[in-house]
C-alpha cells in the first residue's frame, strides 16, 4: 500500500520544493536534483525528508522512495528518516542520486526483538505494512486501529457505536478476530480464552506503534493464539534519542474529543532514555446510550549499549463506554414477518428513514413492538429513576521487560518477560425478562399470583492475568537467515456474575435484601507453548527458498457453575463446567521467493491448527466439545515496484478442516451449537497497485475478490409448528423436536463480502498532505444458507483526510500540524454487519420460503468530522 508507506516519517518538514520567488540570477545558479532513498535492504523508503542544510526548504520521497528539489550547486543536503541516521550529501547537478540510509542503533535493536514474527521483504506470505506517520496521524481521529486496517486488502472492520470509537472488530479474508493472532513487540496480545484482542480501549496505541505488518492467510509462525486467517504484528516505537515532547486534541462530531501528549528525555547519562506517553478519547457516541471515555498510557525506561538495549515497556488500557452490542434489534418489525405486516421496513436505510437509526436494545425499547411509529422508551428502574446505560468497564495494565543483543555480524538474540493483568465488568439492564434467565423458578407473590417475568439489571465480569516468556535467537551470513524460537505463558482468570436489581419489589427483598445475588462463577487456566524455527535460504541472488515449523502445546482447563442453566424436577440448577483438554500441533510451512529489479514472486503453502475457544466448550451443554480446526493454506503473488508506478496480484486458496460454524442446532442449556463442519474453503485474489502520474499526486487502490463456501452444509431451523401432535399442510405429523434440517451443496460462509474494494488520491505538497478513500463492500450474509433475506447489502463509503505542517526555527515549537479528517463524506447509511435469527411458520404466513426474521443491524455513523491540532517541541 504505496499511501500507507508513503506516510511513514512524521519529521514534517515544510515543503518548498521550487523556487519560483527568487530572483533570476539566483534561479540561474539553481538546478534541479533527483534521486531515490533506499534502507540497507535496497527497500524503498517513501515519505523520506531530503531538507536544504540550515534552512526549512525541502521535499519529500514520492511512493517510490523518487525525489526532485531545486538547489544550488555545492549546497548540503540532508535525508531524514525516522529510525535511521541522517545522511548528508553535496547537490551534483545532473546526476541521479541513490541514497541508501542506515538504520539507527537504538531502532536496529528494535527490530530485533520483532523480527522473528515480522514477514520479512522477500518473505513467500501475503503482507501489508503501515508506517509510523500513518499510525500517528490514525491516533488523533480517537478511532481504534482496525479502522486505519481497513485500508489494506481484504480487511473490514466496524465500531458497534457506530463511530469506529469503543468496541471495534475487524476481519481479515472474512476470518474474524478470533482467528487474527495479533502481538506488540513479539508479545501475544490475544486472550487465551476467547482468543481475540477487544479493540475497546486501544485507540491511541496507534500513537505509541513504529510500524505494524498485517499478513493474510497462516503467515509466518508467531507466538501466542489466533494464527488462523491473519497475523497483525505491532512494534513500539524505537525511544527518541534526543529531547522531545508532543502535544495533541482534536474534535469533531458527536462530541467526541481526543487528548494526549508524549515525551522523551532523549539520551542522559549516556546510556538511559525515559519516554512516556498518554492519550484518552471521549465521546457521546452515535447509537444511543453509547457514550463513553476510553484510552491509555505508557512509560518506559531503557537502556542502550554499543551492542545490546533493554528496555522496560508499560502500557495500560482503560475504558468505560456504552454498549451496543445488540445493535439495532429489528424484532417483530421487518416487513415479511407473520405474512406481512406492512411496515415497510426492510434494510437499516429503511429503520433510519423511521426514526429509528439510533435505536439501541440495550438502552432503550419500542413503546409498540408492531408500530415503529410510536418510537422508543428509555428503561426504566422501579421507583421511576432512568436507567442510565449498559456500560462496559475494564482495565489492562501489560509489562514487558525486554532484551536485544546483537551479539556480533551473524548472532543476534532477543527474550522478553511479560505480565499483564486485566479487570473488568459490565452492567446490563434485562428487560421484562424471563427468571429462568438467572435460573429463578416461577415466584409465588403474596396475593397468590405468579412472576414469570420481570426487569433485572445483570452485573458479568472477569479477573485475568498472563505470565509469559518469549525468545529468540538468529544466524544470517551470505545464504542463510536462521531464528529459532519459544514462547511459553500461562493464564489464570475468574469469571463472575451477579443479579444486582430486580424490579419485582417482593423477589427483590428474598434475594438482595443481603446484597448482590451470585449466580454464577468459574475459573479457568490455559498454559500455550510453541517452539519454532524458520530458515530463508538464498539459492542464488534471485532465488530464495524457505521453511518454517512450529509445535504448539496447549492445555486448558475450567471448572465451576455456568451462567447457563438446566430444568429439572427441582427447578432450574446451573450447569457445572469440568473441562480439561489438551491439543498439540504441528504448523509447516515451506515456500519459495523470486526477486530481481523490483520483480518479486512467490509461492507458499502453509498447514495450521487452533484449537476450540472458551465459548465452544461452555455453550455446549452436555454435548461433546468440538474438535480443533485445520487449516492448509496455498498462496501464489506476484509484485512489481517501478520508478513510477507498483503493482501486485496474490492468489490464495485457504481449505478449512473441522471449521467452526453455527447450524442453528441448539444444546441442552439453550445455546446454539457451534459445530465442526467437514470441508469449506475461501478461495481468491487480491490486487494492489499505485501511480504517480505527476509530481506530488498518486492514484492507488486494492481489491480483494474472493469466493468462501460451505461444500456440504446441514441447517437445523427452528420450526415453531413442530410440536408433538401437530400436522403440517399435508396432514403428516410433525416429530415434535422443534427442528427442520435443510441441507445446501454449497453455500457462501457468513460475514464474507466476495468484494472489497479500496482506492486513494493522494496529494502531496507544500507541507500539505491530503487523502481521499473510498470503499466498498459487497453484500454480507448473516447466516451460512446465502438468503438473500438474512442479509447486509454492499455500501460504499468515502473519507478525506488533510494535514499541514508548519516549521519553526526557533527554540521552543518545532512543529505545528494542522489536520482534519471527515468520514462518510456522502451521509450513507448503512449497517456495517449484525446477526439474524429466523424460524420457520407456515400457519403463521412464514414458511421456509420467507421466514420470520429478527435482524440486528451494526449502524455506522453519517458524515463525521474531526479537526485536530499537533504540537511537537
Amino acid at each position: 500500500m504505496a499511501a500507507i508507506l508513503a506516510a511513514s516519517t512524521g519529521m514534517g518538514y515544510a515543503i518548498s520544493p521550487t523556487t519560483s520567488g527568487a530572483s533570476p540570477e539566483r534561479q540561474a545558479s539553481h538546478q534541479r536534483i533527483t534521486g531515490t532513498v533506499v534502507d540497507e535492504n535496497g527497500e524503498i523508503l517513501p515519505g523520506a525528508h531530503i531538507m536544504i542544510k540550515g534552512s526549512s526548504t525541502g521535499t519529500i520521497t514520492d511512493g517510490d522512495g523518487f525525489f526532485s528539489i531545486i538547489a544550488a550547486s555545492g549546497i548540503t543536503l540532508i535525508v531524514r528518516y525516522l529510525g535511521y541516521e541522517d545522511y548528508t550529501f553535496v547537490a551534483t547537478p545532473g546526476t541521479t542520486q541513490r541514497i541508501q540510509m542506515t538504520a539507527s542503533k537504538i531502532h536496529q535493536l528494535n527490530e530485533i526483538v520483532v523480527k522473528s514474527v515480522k514477514a520479512q521483504k522477500d518473505a513467500p506470505f501475503a503482507k501489508a505494512n503501515i508506517e509510523q506517520e500513518a499510525l500517528e496521524e490514525h491516533s488523533r481521529t480517537g478511532r481504534e486501529l482496525p479502522m486505519l486496517f481497513t485500508h489494506t486488502p481484504g480487511v473490514i472492520s466496524f465500531g458497534e457505536n457506530g463511530l469506529g470509537t469503543g468496541t471495534v472488530y475487524m476481519r481479515i479474508r472474512g476470518a474474524a478476530d478470533s482467528r487474527i493472532n495479533v502481538t506488540l513487540d513479539g508479545v501475544p496480545l490475544n486472550s487465551p480464552e476467547d482468543q481475540c484482542v477487544f479493540w475497546a480501549n486501544m485507540n491511541s496505541y496507534a500513537s505509541l506503534l513504529g510500524g505494524a505488518q498485517i499478513q493474510r492467510g497462516v503467515g509466518t509462525s508467531t507466538n501466542g493464539d489466533g494464527a488462523f486467517g491473519g497475523t497483525i504484528s505491532l512494534t513500539s516505537k524505537s525511544p527518541n534519542t534526543k529531547p522531545s515532547a508532543e502535544l495533541s486534541g482534536s474534535y469533531g462530531s458527536f462530541n467526541t474529543f481526543n487528548i494526549g501528549g508524549s515525551f522523551s528525555t532523549g539520551l542522559f547519562a549516556k546510556h538511559w532514555i525515559f519516554d512516556g506517553a498518554y492519550h484518552e478519547t471521549n465521546t457521546d457516541g452515535y447509537m444511543h446510550g453509547t457514550s463513553g471515555r476510553s484510552g491509555s498510557y505508557y512509560g518506559g525506561l531503557t537502556f542502550m549499549a554499543n551492542h545490546f538495549v533493554v528496555r522496560l515497556k508499560n502500557f495500560g488500557n482503560f475504558e468505560k463506554t456504552g454498549q451496543a452490542w445488540n445493535g439495532l434489534d429489528t424484532g417483530d418489525l421487518l416487513d415479511w414477518n407473520y405474512g406481512g405486516m406492512g411496515t415497510g421496513l426492510f434494510e437499516y436505510k429503511d429503520f433510519y428513514k423511521a426514526g429509528l437509526g439510533k435505536y439501541n436494545s440495550l438502552y432503550e425499547h419500542l413503546v409498540d413492538p408492531y408500530d415503529p411509529s410510536k418510537g422508543t422508551e428509555r428503561y426504566k428502574l422501579s421507583d421511576g429513576t432512568l436507567w442510565d446505560k449498559t456500560t462496559d468497564n475494564f482495565w489492562q495494565n501489560r509489562t514487558i521487560l525486554s532484551l536485544a543483543w546483537q551479539i556480533n555480524d551473524r548472532w543476534t538474540t532477543s527474550a522478553s518477560a511479560h505480565y499483564t493483568h486485566g479487570y473488568g465488568y459490565y452492567d446490563e439492564f434485562r428487560y421484562n425478562n424471563k427468571l429462568s434467565k438467572f435460573g429463578f423458578s416461577n415466584f409465588i407473590l403474596s396475593d397468590g399470583s405468579t412472576l414469570k417475568r420481570t426487569d433485572f439489571v445483570r452485573q458479568k465480569g472477569l479477573s485475568q492475568d498472563l505470565l509469559g516468556l518469549v525468545w529468540n535467537a538468529n544466524y544470517k551470513d551470505e545464504r542463510w537467515d536462521i531464528i529459532g524460537g519459544l514462547s511459553v505463558q500461562s493464564f489464570w482468570s475468574n469469571h463472575f456474575g451477579y443479579v444486582t436489581y430486580i424490579a419485582n419489589p417482593e423477589m427483590r427483598n428474598k434475594y438482595l435484601s443481603n446484597g448482590d445475588y451470585q449466580y454464577y462463577d468459574s475459573d479457568a487456566d490455559k498454559l500455550d507453548g510453541n517452539i519454532f524455527i524458520k530458515a530463508t535460504y538464498h539459492l542464488t541472488d534471485q532465488w530464495d527458498f524457505f521453511a518454517d515449523v512450529q509445535y504448539r502445546h496447549i492445555s486448558y482447563s475450567t471448572e465451576g457453575i455456568n451462567d447457563k442453566f438446566i430444568s429439572t424436577s427441582n427447578g432450574y440448577e446451573n450447569y457445572h463446567l469440568d473441562i480439561d483438554k489438551q491439543y498439540d500441533f504441528v504448523n509447516p510451512k515451506i515456500g519459495i521467493s523470486y526477486h530481481k529489479d523490483g520483480h518479486h514472486a512467490f509461492a507458499s503453502f502453509a498447514i495450521s491448527h487452533r484449537e476450540p475457544e472458551r465459548n465452544n466448550f461452555t455453550d455446549n451443554g452436555n454435548y461433546p466439545a468440538p474438535k480443533a480446526e485445520k487449516l492448509l493454506d496455498t498462496e501464489m503473488g506476484y509484485n512489481f515496484v517501478g520508478k513510477r508506478w507498483t503493482a501486485g496480484a496474490n492468489f490464495y486458496w485457504m481449505h478449512y478442516k473441522d471449521q467452526f460454524v453455527q447450524t442453528g442446532e441448539l444444546s441442552d442449556i439453550g445455546e446454539k451449537l457451534t459445530s465442526n463442519i467437514d470441508k469449506s474453503y475461501r478461495l481468491g485474489m487480491e490486487l494492489t497497485a499505485a501511480w504517480t502520474f505527476l509530481p506530488g499526486l498518486t492514484i492507488e487502490g486494492n481489491a480483494a475478490l474472493s469466493q468462501n463456501k460451505i461444500k456440504d452444509f446441514n441447517e437445523h431451523v427452528e420450526n415453531w409448528d413442530d410440536w408433538e401432535g401437530n400436522t403440517d399442510a399435508d396432514g403428516k405429523p410433525y416429530d415434535g423436536d422443534g427442528l427442520d434440517v435443510i441441507h445446501y451443496d454449497n453455500s457462501t460462509l457468513a460475514f464474507s463480502p466476495s468484494v472489497i474494494l479500496n482506492g486513494f488520491l493522494i496529494y502531496k505538497k507544500n507541507g500539505l498532505t491530503a487523502t481521499w478513500h473510498t470503499n466498498f463492500v459487497s453484500r454480507q450474509y448473516l447466516d451460512n444458507t446465502e438468503c438473500k433475506q438474512r442479509s447486509l447489502p454492499g455500501f460504499s463509503t468515502s473519507d478525506l483526510s488533510a494535514n499541514y505542517v508548519f516549521t519553526f526555527k526557533k527554540a521552543g515549537i518545532k512543529e505545528l500540524i494542522l489536520g482534519v479528517n471527515v468520514n462518510n463524506i456522502f451521509d450513507l447509511h448503512y449497517a456495517a454487519s449484525g446477526w439474524v435469527y429466523s424460524a420457520i411458520y407456515a400457519s403463521g404466513g412464514n414458511p421456509d420460503s420467507n421466514r420470520y426474521t429478527e435482524i440486528g443491524y451494526i449502524p455506522q455513523a453519517g458524515t463525521t468530522a474531526m479537526g485536530s491540532i499537533t504540537l511537537r517541541f
